[in-house]
């Protein structure tokens, strides 16, 4: 698999300068390193082609991969893509998200955390938390829970698979301690 992006990664990221290696840019914008890039274009085709193969993750496909149903609609999920659809033209690039993920590295900023937990309470986006937005942060707060335990299945899911990749077997205690340190 290796750590090499392609031209049809390039588009998929939508930058046009042929000069501009679009993994490293992601990665100067980002708290992820050009492997960990190359890791999660993987699991984006999967998400992207699970319904319709466009090279696109629409909102059902999102459904899909969190929940294995794309019928389930979930208050939580669809404020997750809105704020990963930066575009906000229905559908996350493959740029939006790997941007959209990188909130949830342990190495993210604790600001840039701060606002993203603000941004997704703030249903109405009038840059306040108003009084009837509190009773949906409640089912919020748990379907947070829910999602942020399908997110540390992806993180381990990509590290075994590099570990695989350098043909490298460590223990499930191991990978977890890694998870735990983060960078």
């Amino acid at each position: 698999m290796g750590c090499s992006f392609s031209k049809q990664r390039q588009r998929l990221i939508g930058h046009h300068k042929q000069e501009e290696d679009p993994a490293a840019v992601l990665a100067v914008q980002t708290c992820f390193d050009i492997c960990d890039i190359e890791a999660l274009y993987e699991l984006f085709k999967k998400l992207s082609s699970s319904i319709v193969d466009d090279g696109l993750i629409s909102k059902e496909e999102f459904q899909l991969g969190l929940f294995g149903n794309s019928k389930k609609r979930n208050l939580f999920a669809d404020r997750i893509f809105d704020l990963f659809d930066s575009g906000k033209d229905g559908v996350i690039e493959f740029g939006e998200f790997v941007r959209g993920l990188s909130v949830f590295h342990p190495a993210a900023p604790q600001p840039q955390k701060a606002a993203f937990a603000f941004r997704l309470h703030d249903i109405r986006q009038s840059g306040f938390i108003e009084r009837d937005e509190v009773g949906n942060n409640k089912v919020l707060f748990c379907e947070n829970i829910f999602i942020e335990k399908m997110i540390l299945r992806t993180v381990r899911e990509m590290i075994v698979a590099l570990l695989s990749e350098s043909q490298l077997v460590f223990s499930d205690d191991i990978i977890q301690l890694i998870i735990d340190k983060g960078p």
